[in-house]
This record gives structure tokens, C-alpha cells and sequence, in this order.
């Protein structure tokens, strides 16, 4: 039976590093044993550092997967998707691999991810580095609460893995879309709290849904226009803050390669509406995007720890 990476349908936790790596030309083979080594380390931080709750997760570029594991390739993967839209702006990162770190304590993360730069670092260039926190009780910066309606439990583990009877190979692997949103603060601050909930479609202090909810609201446009649509992805969203910028690291998972595209291509308003007949004056986006912008999105694929160890291995000629 595979074994997925634990950092998938974790819970909640204080504090994020992202890292982004680029490989270095003709390091793909030594670079598959090296990942595979990073569940290892993270698994004996953990141990030693029982009390962090420390978690990982490897993955894969879209663009990068048929150079580090020609062999085999999850069904759909592909690039993050390419959207014209005049509601929102994108940048696509070119990253070849995706680690995330996650733990009640910064200093854990620290150690972590140092010990994977040093494992790595010769056989790749880091792109970046993102942190992520809690904010108060697991609340975005607008003042809301991140994702309220996040599954949970076995629900969790059934959205975001992919399941062995459809795709055997890559059991226990995810999809994962990574945007970095930068929020337009000083003018999301002028609205005052029920322009907020309107744009949202939840109440501010609870994060219930609302009575009566906007066509384009945050909530409903996540849910595809129908409130009896369950979630599609699994969030582990987490806000970050820099002196002139605030925003969310969005971090998405999934066991179905299109989940993500349905459900974004609908809050920009790019799959066809037909509550709005046609009609151009009508808005057909997430309203939340007004005050918003990304400005570094990329998709990935998370495999087993099992697949992560087989790929590794020698082949017999």
C-alpha cells in the first residue's frame, strides 16, 4: 500500500517555509535519490522535535516531472493553467521542485529547511523562499477565516489523494497548485463590514454562510455557483506579511487533475455562467479578486513516499 506524504492532509499548523528549486542540468538522477532521502530527514526532525508537529511535503514541477521520472507520469498533470482574463493578473513561476515545511515552531522549520538546502544544494539552485504564519484563530488577513468550510477527517484524505483503483502508479500522490495572493489592504480596509461579507458570502466573526448570498461572492464562486457543491480541493492556505505587502500563500491539493482549473476558470469568470444568459454588463467574477492580484503561481504533483523510494532505485538493464 503507498505511502502518501504526511504533510498532505496534516492539520493545521503556526508556521510555513516554502521552498522553491530550480535543478541544475544533468543532476535529475542524483536529484531522485536526494528527494527521496527528504521524507527520511523530515520524519527524524519530527521525532526529535515531537512537540512541533512538523510535516512535509516534496513536489514536482508540472514541466520538470518528464526529465526527473520519464518513466511514468500522473494523468493530466500539466502546467498551472494559462487563463486571459481581465479580472486578474498572473505570473507563472518556472520551479522544478516544491518543498513545504510545516510546524508549530519557526525555529524547527528553520532547522528543517536548512538541512534540506544542505542535502540539495549542490544539485539545484533555490529560487525562494516563502513563510507563512497563523493569524489569530487560523484567519486570513482580510479578517476572515481562511477556508471555513475545509474538509476534514476521512473526507480530507478522499479529495486530496489520488485514489489506487484509477491510478495504481501514483496511489497516495497529489495535485498541488501553489499562488502567492498579494491583497490590496488600504482600500479592502475602507469597505466597512457588511460590503466585506457581502464580497466574502461568510460573517465576519463566525465565517457562516450568509442568508441571502452575491451571485459572484467569494463563497459561491469557490462552490461553482451552487451552495450543494461540496469543496473540490483541500487548502493549507497561509497569510504571509512583509513591510509594503500582505497577502496569502494558497497552497491547493487535489486527487483529480482538473479540479483545480474547473474551480479557478470559475471564480475568473472564464467557464461560461448560465445564470448571467449572455448578458456582458453582468459581473462574472469572484468579486474578492477587486482587491487582489497574484503575482507567483505554479502546479506540481506530490507522489508517495513509496513512489518517491521505487523511482530511485537501479534499474536492471
Amino acid at each position: 500500500m503507498a505511502r502518501e506524504q504526511l504533510g498532505i492532509c496534516a492539520e493545521a499548523n503556526l508556521h510555513a517555509s516554502y521552498l522553491l528549486f530550480n535543478a541544475l542540468e544533468g543532476q535529475d538522477a542524483i536529484l531522485r535519490q536526494k528527494l527521496a532521502r527528504v521524507p527520511m530527514l523530515l520524519t527524524r526532525l519530527a521525532e526529535h522535535f515531537s512537540e512541533a508537529q512538523l510535516t512535509g511535503v516534496v513536489a514536482i514541477g508540472a514541466d520538470y516531472w518528464d526529465t526527473l521520472y520519464p518513466g511514468a507520469k500522473p494523468q493530466g498533470l500539466k502546467p498551472f493553467p494559462v487563463v486571459v482574463s481581465d479580472n486578474l493578473a498572473l505570473a507563472e513561476v518556472w520551479a522544478d521542485v516544491f518543498i513545504q515545511v510545516r510546524s508549530d515552531r519557526i525555529d524547527v522549520n528553520y532547522i528543517a529547511c536548512q538541512q534540506i538546502c544542505q542535502l540539495l544544494k549542490t544539485h539545484v539552485d533555490l529560487l525562494e523562499q516563502l513563510q507563512g504564519f497563523r493569524y489569530l484563530d487560523g484567519r486570513d488577513l482580510t479578517g476572515f477565516i481562511d477556508s471555513p468550510f475545509n474538509p476534514k477527517g476521512s473526507r480530507k484524505r478522499q479529495l486530496a489523494l489520488i485514489d489506487p483503483v484509477l491510478q495504481p502508479v501514483f496511489a497516495g500522490g497529489s495535485y498541488v497548485h501553489l499562488q502567492r495572493w498579494h491583497y490590496d489592504m488600504p482600500h479592502w480596509q475602507q469597505l466597512d463590514i457588511h460590503q466585506q461579507e457581502e464580497i466574502m458570502g461568510i460573517s465576519k466573526i463566525e465565517g457562516a454562510l450568509l442568508p441571502q448570498l452575491h451571485r459572484n461572492s467569494h463563497a459561491l464562486r469557490s462552490r461553482l455557483g451552487l451552495l450543494d457543491n461540496p469543496p473540490m480541493l483541500v487548502m493549507q492556505n497561509m497569510p504571509f506579511a512583509e513591510q509594503n505587502s500582505q497577502g496569502l500563500l494558497s497552497i491547493s491539493y487535489a486527487g483529480e487533475a482538473d479540479r483545480f482549473t474547473r474551480q479557478f476558470g470559475y471564480q475568473l469568470g472564464t467557464v461560461h455562467d448560465p445564470d448571467c444568459d449572455g448578458d456582458p454588463t453582468l459581473v462574472q467574477y469572484d468579486l474578492l479578486f477587486d482587491y487582489c492580484h497574484v503575482d507567483l503561481c505554479a502546479a506540481f504533483f506530490a507522489p508517495s513516499v513509496s513512489f518517491l523510494e521505487m523511482a530511485c532505485q537501479p534499474t536492471d538493464k
